[in-house]
């Protein structure tokens, strides 16, 4: 623990006996955890692991550093300072709520980064040298132009999206124009080899655990697993650690290893966080966990929701513009679904008799009742519930790929069931991330399962202009083209805003459905396969397969190339501003409406 003195008064920034108290700590590197609460009393933050040979706090000379953060108009700045040791590995952070602080801090050299809070995000201001003595104060003062005046807010002054502003990298002598590279901060390196050249279609897992998380497999044997199993690329993803991606035998001559991390912890939920330049950090609020989706895909990195109806870790960060949502998590009915109640007070929100949050209306969802369903048992799984979650984000706007992992953490998990496909332009990291990011995905039971091509010819001409990830203009003729390669006796399903479109039976080991459909106004449309269940769990029928969207939206169509196209348009809407004159129409904005999907899994 470490004593700030602050006008007389000590405080004391350690949680203590499960009460809340004034977070003005300093971590050290050798704490084992620090837990700040949210609003509804829920952990959000688990501070990082340290190393329990560092020498305990009380053996440690300190000295005292005065701090004082203010921009030029004389007005105090809410600050965090990180300090790096230059003469020993080492680091501490230290909270300055009201802009001014005198701490004690261990003797020693430092690197200080200073940060000012905006809207409770630290944005990277200075960065200097600074000594701290046992005989003299030492003092790191900030006076901050950027920001204090004029229209322009802090955040204006970083041009790559790092949170660190320009001049500051430009001090330090990283790349202001590029997020991957942010001062004080190591670059994650991974191999960029690009296998091949060629784009198609490349499977692999998304989701095993080693040695270093709850797996029990090395790093090499899982390596070799995916070499033996065919797949073209493999993420291993522990929680909050990337240390597989350090381990010497994160290496292999034939599969794509995707640097990765599952993130967050079981109270509010977990991502899997792929590709990041920089090591994804632990946050204390909802809005530094939404700066840190910004900053990943500023790397050029790919942000999913995991598991998000597991019940041992539901969703319950609400964080927005997510590239994907991993649906499908170990086998389809195995794992039992995700109860209201288990949530916290803030996602249970309702508005006009409506949950505000897709988590609970697809909880909810496996225990809706109907004259057909008498039992009480749920009618879904978590996975069953984590698409309903995903269609109902869908249409609320949101753009994301669908992907699967089997959380394998033994070999007597099978890699790769379910699979993840992704159409890349080249066999390497680089493609890969680009074809999830695009949402050029779909997820199939395994390497032997379903296989599905789904695109759409717009105006009909027999010309494919969109595949998965693809938008559309809605209120033109399309024609959209489904092709499933082992499903025979099945159910293929096109689904239009989580409903039911059109459900035919798969006749054949290799079957093709073309059918015509004009969305009226924005729209999701997506395919998946589904059989009867096979094997005891939760839920009558299995899902097989499925794909991401592809997505209608008003597009603006003024290109001279989209001539036919717009008149098209402009003959529907026509027809349609005459339909609606006699009967109005639903509404156009997806935020105004609410999923209750018909079906069971």
């Amino acid at each position: 623990m470490i004593v700030y003195t602050k006008s007389g008064q000590d405080i004391k920034g350690i949680l203590q006996g499960g009460e809340r108290r004034p977070s003005v700590a300093l971590s050290w590197a050798w704490m084992a955890a620090v837990v700040v609460l949210g609003a509804s009393g829920v952990p959000i933050l688990a501070e990082q692991q340290g190393d329990p040979a560092s020498p305990s706090p009380a053996a440690v000379a300190t000295g005292q550093l005065v701090i004082d953060v203010t921009d030029v108009l004389g007005q105090d700045l809410p600050a965090q300072v990180e300090l790096q040791g230059t003469d020993a590995p080492r680091r501490e952070v230290v909270e300055v709520p009201e802009g001014k602080l005198e701490a004690a801090v261990p003797v020693g050299q430092y690197r200080a980064y200073v940060y000012v809070y905006v809207l409770g995000v630290p944005v990277m201001v200075e960065a200097k040298d600074v000594t701290v003595t046992p005989d003299r104060p030492a003092y790191i003062l900030v006076n901050l132009l950027e920001g204090a005046s004029g229209n322009r807010s802090l955040l204006d002054f970083d041009g790559d999206c790092d949170f660190a502003i320009d001049r500051v990298e430009k001090a330090c002598g990283t790349d202001p124009e590029d997020a991957r590279s942010i001062p004080g901060r190591k670059r994650i390196v991974y191999d960029a080899r690009v296998f091949e050249d060629e784009e198609g279609w490349r499977r692999g897992e998304l989701h095993a655990h080693s040695i270093y998380g709850v797996g029990k497999e090395t790093v090499a044997r899982l390596v070799r697993r995916a070499e033996k199993a065919g797949l073209d690329f493999l993420a291993i993803a522990d929680r909050n650690t990337m240390a597989a991606c350090k381990d010497p035998e994160f290496k292999s001559d034939s599969v794509v290893l995707i640097p990765a991390m599952e993130w967050g912890n079981d109270e509010r939920g977990v991502s899997l966080v792929y590709g990041p330049a920089t090591f994804p950090g632990f946050v204390k609020s909802i809005a530094q966990a939404q700066a840190l989706v910004d900053l990943v895909q500023a790397q050029g990195g790919f942000w999913a929701i995991a598991h998000p109806c597991f019940p041992t870790a539901p969703w319950q960060w609400g964080l927005a513009y997510v590239n994907g949502v991993e649906v499908w998590c170990r086998e389809w009915n195995a794992v039992p679904p995700l109860s209201p109640t288990t949530l916290i007070e803030d996602m249970t929100e309702r508005h006009e008799g409506k949950y505000v949050h897709s988590i609970a209306f697809a909880a909810a969802s496996a225990y809706a009742r109907t004259p057909l369903v008498e039992d009480d048992g749920p009618l879904l799984s978590a996975n069953g519930q984590a698409a309903i979650f995903y269609d109902s984000e869908l249409v609320r706007g949101l753009k994301a790929a669908v992907i699967a992992g089997s959380h394998t953490a033994s070999p007597k998990v099978a890699m790769a069931e379910p699979v993840t496909y992704v159409y890349a332009a080249e066999k390497s990291v680089r493609g890969i991330l680009d074809g999830m990011r695009r949402g050029r995905t779909y997820v199939s039971s395994g390497l032997k399962g379903p296989r599905i091509r789904f695109c759409a010819d717009v105006l009909q001409d027999g010309t494919v202009d969109v595949s998965l990830g693809g938008i559309i203009p809605y209120g033109v003729p399309t024609r959209f083209h489904v092709v499933v390669e082992n499903a025979k006796g099945q159910d293929l399903q096109v689904l239009l805003n989580g409903y039911p479109l059109i459900s035919k039976q798969i006749e054949g080991k290799t079957f093709a459905l073309d059918y015509d459909h004009t969305p009226e106004n924005y729209a999701v449309y997506r395919v998946r396969v589904v059989g009867p269940a096979t094997a005891k769990g939760f839920g009558a029928r299995d899902v097989l397969a499925m794909t991401s969207p592809i997505y209608a939206e008003e597009l603006d169509l003024d290109n001279p190339e989209l001539k036919e196209v717009k008149a098209a348009y402009q003959e529907w809407k026509k027809r349609r501003e005459a339909a609606l004159e006699r009967e109005p129409g639903p509404p156009t904005d997806p935020g105004q409406g609410e999923i209750i999907p018909k079906w069971r899994f």
